[in-house]
């Protein structure tokens, strides 16, 4: 049984962490830190680039992580904005943080962080550093491999699509964040899986860069269709996070009687909004990043770094080259069930 994704779960699964040995079941979403570290009595500081669904799950996780082993972790919103991240990370040194937890707003950019943060160590949460010549024994990364993500999200949607019997597709795109390197490893990453699994794929337009965002998704699409965009022309709706997925639906379903037709919709990231259009129908597929395995371990992490213990003390997810990995997971309509 995996660990269900409701906020409450997920702090109730962090939790039995510090009070329960053994808690948790063996599959790897609930792999989570031991409370080792918990006699740690330091400050954690998280530096978050902006709240959306997926990184307010994160933020939720690291501080549930952090209360079960008796620490108040602060976080910091930074509106997607690098320049505030390195003044918050200049702040939260001065005001005598230990460890550094931080999800960057510029993955070009880490070096600004370490600077920031001078002699203070810095866990680097789900976006890694580009450079990551950067990550060294006070530097490191915990996350997910965002080379596999858009591949599995391309399986998934060559299996619904083969078993509709097409080969052939017309596809939309919304992007994230244009230079973050998992916007291009999800894009790059879907389209080289479908060509693996012999599906022509055509574009009805070129890639639209919607900053990982549902309402800038949903007014992209708007903008589309009022502009001539012929909504039967498209197969598949090919989105590099949930939240795009949904503003893309809706505005297709808004321009369309309410009904998606046999449009093919994929996203990543297992959000709770996400699960819930699979269930109805109106996503195919979308790729589980574990939010409570990225912010438990990070705290973990932190707490080690800023003990002088081993980076990987407690921590039972593969570590190598100063990255610590939480594996990515499919989800279609028929295991969605297992992630609320």
């Amino acid at each position: 049984m995996k660990m269900k994704k409701t906020l409450s779960m997920m702090l109730a699964g962090v939790m039995c962490i510090g009070m329960m040995a053994g808690c948790g079941s063996e599959n790897s979403t609930t792999k989570e830190p031991s409370a080792s570290g918990s006699s740690f009595d330091g400050k954690i500081s998280f530096i978050i680039s902006n709240k959306d669904e997926f990184q307010s799950a994160l933020d939720q996780s690291a501080k549930a992580a952090a209360e079960a082993k008796g620490i108040q972790l602060s976080s910091v919103d930074c509106a997607a904005d690098q320049d505030k991240e390195n003044e918050a990370i200049q702040a939260a040194v001065e005001n005598g943080a230990d460890a550094l937890i931080v999800l960057l707003a510029d993955d070009t950019r880490a070096a600004d962080a370490i600077e920031a943060a001078g002699d203070v160590p810095i866990v680097f949460v789900n976006r890694a550093p580009q450079d990551e010549s950067v990550l060294d024994d006070t530097h490191i990364y915990v996350g997910s491999d965002e080379s596999t993500s858009g591949i599995m999200q391309g399986e998934m949607l060559a299996e619904a699509l083969q078993a509709a019997g097409k080969k052939e597709i017309n596809y939309l795109m919304l992007q994230g964040t244009a230079g973050l390197m998992h916007t291009t490893l999800r894009s790059e990453g879907v389209l080289s899986a479908l060509d693996d699994a012999g599906i022509e794929t055509t574009a009805i337009t070129e890639p639209i860069d919607c900053s990982y965002d549902r309402n800038t998704a949903m007014q992209q699409v708007e903008a589309l269709i009022a502009g001539g965009m012929d909504i039967s022309a498209i197969d598949v709706v090919i989105a590099n996070n949930d939240a795009m997925a949904g503003g893309a639906i809706e505005a297709l379903k808004q321009a369309n009687d309410g009904d998606l037709g046999d449009i093919m919709v994929v996203g990543i990231d297992g959000t709770n909004a996400g699960l819930a259009a699979l269930t109805n129908g109106e996503m195919v597929a979308t790729v589980f990043q574990n939010a409570v395995g990225q912010g438990s371990a990070s705290v973990q992490a932190a707490v080690n770094l800023a003990s002088g213990a081993d980076v990987t003390e407690g921590i039972s997810y593969e570590a190598e080259d100063n990255h610590i990995w939480i594996p990515f997971e499919k989800i279609t309509a028929d295991n969605a069930g297992d992630y609320y």
